[in-house]
């Protein structure tokens, strides 16, 4: 029967934070991929050089 103390020696190695920055990190990278096919299908005349701000702008604003 347990006594109710906590075992950190049964939990998996790795932590529980490292696995949501890299979930966040994932998300991050779809949400920009998505930005991108966006542009493309709603303003393909945009000059490369506007289009590559406009992308760094999403990305910082998402932090």
């Amino acid at each position: 029967m347990s006594d109710g103390n906590f075992h950190r020696s049964l939990l998996p190695s790795g932590g529980y934070a490292s696995g949501v920055r890299a979930g966040e990190s994932r998300m991050r990278m779809r949400a920009i991929e998505a930005f991108r096919e966006w542009m493309d299908e709603y303003l393909p005349t945009l000059p490369e050089d506007e289009r590559l701000k406009a992308l760094e702008h999403f990305a910082q604003a998402l932090k």
